[in-house]
């Protein structure tokens, strides 16, 4: 009695199992790798992002570039510093002339109280001896 392994049941099932596993392992293969067209299209997204993250490096670096060091701040704290002085030496001066304002308008305060004190002149009566001295007329 000689048995044939295809021919019996379990032979078959056997047969099945391993199709069954051989379809599934191209399933998840198919899964595993990418197809060209998706694969192209990850690769422009990606030279997109790059190009726009080097423009940004680039911009980055120019600003980077332009922004002053060491030695330009310690140039500017020098002038601020120069400056400063100035502006106390201005203020001493501006200071002596506020004095000296001060002095000349209490002089004209004493000058307007005086004239105030004067009567005042009429003018009417310069006019007419003015008029009458023309015509050649004494009194």
């Amino acid at each position: 009695m000689s048995m044939d392994i295809f021919s019996s049941s379990g032979a078959s099932l056997l047969v099945l199992g391993v199709q069954g596993l051989f379809a599934w392992a191209l399933w998840s293969l198919r899964r595993a790798f990418v197809r060209q067209d998706d694969y192209l299209l990850h690769l422009q997204r990606d030279a997109r992002r790059e190009a726009a993250a080097c423009r940004r490096i680039s911009a980055l670096e120019e600003t980077l570039r332009l922004t002053p060091d060491n030695t330009d701040l310690a140039g500017l704290h020098n002038e601020l510093s120069t400056l400063r002085g100035e502006i106390q030496a201005l203020n001493v001066r501006i200071s002596g002339l506020d004095r000296l304002l001060e002095r000349l308008e209490h002089s004209l305060e004493r000058q307007e109280d005086r004239l105030h004190l004067i009567p005042p002149v009429r003018q009417n009566v310069f006019a007419r001896k003015s008029v009458n001295g023309a015509d050649g007329e004494n009194h």
